[in-house]
């Protein structure tokens, strides 16, 4: 596995997040090549997001956070789906176009799954990923997630059908990985 060197990031909480910082999060979420890679591909409105962020502050099986460079938002993570039975979580990210090719995703990738598989009792991390995003996809798999399915015919963009790549990693993984 590449580490990203030098690349420092840090995560707060939305419960710590600013009206500022919220709307900051929504002009990332609604930059198209973000939008293109996620399941719903709308622009998204003021109130929608409200609403979402609402849902995640209020939400015990969902975290959710902002990602930060040199002091500025840059992206976003958040688990969903926790179960803390089963010590398993879903995740996912986006981090602006203005800071992509610059390492910040391997950086929050490799960060982020420290911070989860330190902070919280989770002994494993899944993701799905539209299988149009092969950089993404190939990413999580230098960072040891391993595929272990694909739904056929998940997402409809522009009237055509895309799969979804499923893929997981154990906490046992990835301490043997770094």
């Amino acid at each position: 596995m590449n580490k990203p060197d030098g690349v420092v990031l840090h995560f707060r909480n939305v419960t710590e997040l600013s009206e500022a910082d919220l709307s900051k999060i929504l002009s990332i979420r609604n930059e198209l090549p973000v939008r293109n890679n996620m399941y719903t591909s709308h622009q998204i409105g003021a109130e929608e997001h409200k609403s979402w962020v609402d849902g995640l502050r209020s939400s015990p099986d969902r975290k959710f956070f902002s990602v930060e460079h040199g002091g500025k938002i840059v992206g976003a993570a958040g688990l969903s789906a926790i179960n803390s039975a089963h010590k398993r979580a879903d995740w996912a990210f986006y981090i602006s176009q203005a800071v992509q090719g610059r390492g910040i995703g391997s950086a929050l990738e490799q960060q982020f799954l420290d911070l989860v598989f330190s902070t919280f009792d989770i002994e494993k991390l899944n993701c799905e990923v539209i299988e149009f995003n092969e950089k993404v996809i190939a990413m999580h798999e230098r960072f040891g997630f391993l595929r272990e399915g694909f739904r056929r015919d998940h997402v409809i963009r522009d009237g055509r059908k895309y799969g979804a790549v499923l893929l997981g990693i154990t906490k046992a993984e990835w301490e043997s990985r770094k």
